[in-house]
């Protein structure tokens, strides 16, 4: 009898457990509030359900230094705790936009949801010339819009990168983060010229669910002050990031893809390795956690 009722629990349980089962992702980039009035900036969130069933998505914002912060539903009456669920209907969509005119907010935002549903989510950031209002960025006129764009939700991941540049018409800043709730992350940043070669580097740590968010001049000092090439973003744990180019004179925005190179497989064999510009060696994990640019050695010793 023990044995039946103990396979009955088990048989209840295993479906409730699959349920469980989560993904995240993140939106890098959410700002808030003003800049000088009527000047501010509003961040639109859109998500769409492309499964046949229905799907719970739920939002929680977190402060460049990780504390998790309420930035929907303050209105009429302010939500308890920190956490946003929408419910988004069997191929279905829904958007939310932060209020201007409420305390201002640089942060990014994480997105759990059931692994069985496929969700598509963005987040778009817009800075606004005109007078706050309950007004999501679509129902505004371009004139009204001094500067826009549009971050599509990314999964952490090991190793990252993207086009870079520091020149006197634009510059990309960059936003990183570190999901983990617990552990924090190395970032070891390479920025690599045209042909592949290691021209800057730097070390970073990120505490656990902070953000570093910078242009990248002073994410990578020693940069070079004229530069087109690329930034590659190697974490200790998995982190995700997200930039753009601020155009200037106007300080406009454009968008900048940041990729995952595929998969590999590694033998779990600790390999040294040694930054060439400044003579720093490590021991990584496996080859693939090597920082690109630095170079393999037989030791650090």
């Amino acid at each position: 009898m023990q044995r039946f009722a103990l396979a009955l629990i088990l048989a209840v349980a295993a479906p409730a457990a699959a349920r469980a089962e989560m993904q995240e992702l993140m939106l890098p980039v959410v700002v808030n509030g003003y800049v000088r009035e009527p000047l501010h900036y509003q961040t639109t969130f859109r998500f769409v359900n492309l499964s046949a069933v229905p799907a719970e998505v739920t939002l929680e914002a977190y402060q460049n230094d990780g504390t998790a912060t309420r930035i929907l539903e303050l209105f009429p009456v302010p939500r308890a705790g920190t956490t946003t669920v929408f419910r988004i209907e069997p191929l279905g969509s829904v958007e939310a936009f932060t209020y201007g005119d409420v305390p201002a907010f640089n942060g990014w935002a994480r997105l759990t949801f059931d692994a069985s549903v496929t969700i598509q989510a963005s987040a778009e950031v817009a800075l606004i010339n005109a007078p706050v209002g309950p007004h999501p960025i679509c129902r505004r006129p371009s004139t009204e819009i001094a500067t826009a764009v549009s971050f599509r939700a990314v999964r952490a991941a090991a190793k990252l990168g993207g086009v870079a540049a520091i020149l006197s018409t634009r510059e990309g800043a960059y936003a990183i983060v570190n999901p983990s709730p617990a552990e924090s992350a190395t970032v070891y940043l390479s920025l690599l010229d045209p042909t592949g070669k290691l021209v800057a580097a730097n070390t970073i740590e990120i505490a656990p669910q902070a953000r570093a968010c910078k242009f990248l001049s002073g994410l990578v000092p020693g940069a070079p002050p004229d530069f087109m090439g690329s930034l590659r973003i190697t974490g200790s744990i998995p982190v995700g990031a997200g930039a753009v180019n601020v155009v200037f004179p106007d300080g406009l925005f454009v968008d900048v893809g940041i990729g995952t190179p595929p998969g590999a497989v590694c033998i779990q064999v600790v390999t040294p390795a040694r930054n060439p510009l400044t003579g720093e060696c490590r021991d990584f994990p496996t080859p693939c956690d090597v920082p690109d640019g630095w170079e393999k050695v037989a030791s650090c010793k």
